[in-house]
């Protein structure tokens, strides 16, 4: 299956930090966590690239909790 939506340089440098994040803290990053790490102002931008990611199949979403990602490796 191919995907439809390429991945920028800004979308695989999210899918860095997290992969990152969950290395050295051996769990998922919040949306502020993500806002804050990749200096954002909003974390709309931040929601954007996750459901980008979601689209591409890199990452799940998780509904109803805080740290609601994880990668699909």
């Amino acid at each position: 299956m191919t995907n439809k939506v390429p991945m920028t340089p800004v979308m695989l440098k999210l899918l860095n930090f997290i992969r990152k994040y969950v290395k050295k803290n051996k769990y998922y990053p919040t949306f502020q966590e993500m806002t804050d790490g990749l200096n954002y102002r909003s974390k709309n931008s931040i929601t954007v690239l996750v459901d980008r990611l979601v689209k591409r199949n890199e990452l799940k979403k998780l509904n109803g909790y805080r740290r609601n990602i994880e990668l699909n490796d």
